[in-house]
């Protein structure tokens, strides 16, 4: 599968650090950007994901920096094999959890740090949707937005869609770190767009607004204005993959 990647990362308007990251095919970007064609390899593995430190904990940044590292490690490594592909993911967000509970456990932090972790992973001829907490992936396909992922929060007591947003799941963050894993094998076509990103995104820009900016073309540098031209409250980050 070839795929025309675009991937911005940066802190946003507001916030001092930035906690979110990205790792496309094992390369690492925060605060940068993207532009690279591909080809997913048959019998190997590439990846896109995005990883959200949690706001309000302490070391988000190494969270998520961390989280998009060891999936990439045990991808390299083949202690993820293509037989028990979905068990031994699972098992890897675990080990993330485990690990970074420990290391805020040491350190005497009061709120573990964490991660969200969302997007698709190729595996020698699959095609893999993970997902833990609140990024998300969605497809877009024939000028219609569908997000593929469930967002793992809820909104105060009362529903209140103005209360502060509660993150349900994550890696880490005093968790056992729940990854969903759903196959996208023979869900993604030619010509469809792929796009992934944390809610500095989506809390700024509605869906009806990204599907008609992708609709006009839209790179993921423009998501990320748009974003920013929303408040720009969140760090944000953004990939757009179209298969080719």
């Amino acid at each position: 599968m070839k795929l025309a990647i675009q991937a911005i990362c940066h802190k946003g308007l507001v916030r001092d650090n930035n906690e979110d990251a990205v790792s496309i095919g094992g390369v690492f970007l925060r605060d940068s950007e993207l532009d690279i064609t591909v080809s997913t390899p048959s019998d190997g593995w590439f990846h896109l994901l995005v990883s959200d430190g949690m706001g309000g904990h302490e070391n988000g940044e190494e969270a998520s920096e961390f989280c998009l590292a060891e999936i990439k490690e045990q991808l390299a490594l083949h202690q993820i094999t293509p037989d028990n592909f979905e068990d031994e993911i699972r098992e890897a967000a675990h080990y993330i959890s485990y690990k970074l509970n420990g290391l805020a456990a040491e350190r005497g932090q009061l709120r573990p740090m964490g991660c969200t972790l969302t997007g698709v992973i190729w595996h020698y001829g699959r095609i893999w949707l993970v997902n833990a907490g609140d990024s998300r992936t969605y497809r877009f396909r024939g000028g219609m937005l569908r997000q593929l992922t469930t967002d793992e929060t809820e909104r105060g007591i009362t529903g209140d869609p103005n209360a502060s947003k509660l993150l349900l799941n994550c890696l880490g963050g005093g968790t056992d770190g729940h990854l969903h894993v759903d196959s996208l094998d023979g869900k993604l076509l030619e010509g469809d767009v792929l796009l992934i990103c944390s809610d500095g995104l989506n809390d700024m820009v509605s869906d009806d607004e990204i599907e008609a900016a992708l609709s006009d073309g839209a790179t993921a540098a423009d998501l990320y204005r748009m974003a920013c031209e929303g408040g720009g409250v969140d760090n944000t980050s953004v990939i757009i993959a179209k298969i080719l």
